[in-house]
């Protein structure tokens, strides 16, 4: 009686963890629908101004972070604190094209320091993973050079 008992309950267990699984996928399948993959598609750009494309840019880098916060949040490795840096200097590189069109030096000035600030906090999370094993010299290369990039565009806006 007892090995029925647990049998029942386990299958029980067994069949709800694998709906709570078959959810997760669910939503994960649907939070990209196809009219947004065909967005870009449909559109005529000649027909769009070069502000208007910039927009268009900084939404979806705005949507790579929050897909990167929503697999951070999931525990994902998608979600690793150095991809979430990289999401959200990304957003800042940007969003200082934007500003650099239409003119606004003071929003420009600061997604420049906060380019640069998620740049050196990628390389800090790159560093302790390459210290850890975990990632190759060739990436902290190509962090340090994107930190170094943003560090003389800075330089080159302030003269």
């Amino acid at each position: 009686m007892k090995k029925t008992i647990i049998v029942i309950f386990g299958a029980l267990f067994l069949c709800g963890g694998l709906f709570c699984l078959h959810l997760t996928a669910q939503t994960a399948r649907n939070s990209f629908s196809p009219a947004n993959k065909n967005s870009l598609l449909h559109r005529k750009f000649e027909e769009c101004s070069e502000q208007e494309l910039l927009e268009l840019k900084v939404a979806a880098h705005r949507k790579i972070l929050e897909s990167v916060i929503a697999h951070s949040e999931a525990g994902s490795p998608l979600g690793s604190y150095a991809r979430l840096q990289g999401a959200q200097a990304g957003l800042a590189a940007a969003e200082i094209e934007l500003y650099r069109h239409t003119g606004e030096q003071d929003k420009l000035r600061i997604a420049l320091k906060t380019r640069i600030e998620h740049l050196t906090e990628k390389l800090r999370a790159e560093v302790r993973s390459y210290e850890a094993g975990a990632t190759h010299i060739g990436t902290l290369y190509e962090v340090e050079i994107q930190l170094l990039d943003a560090l003389l565009e800075q330089k080159r806006e302030k003269q």
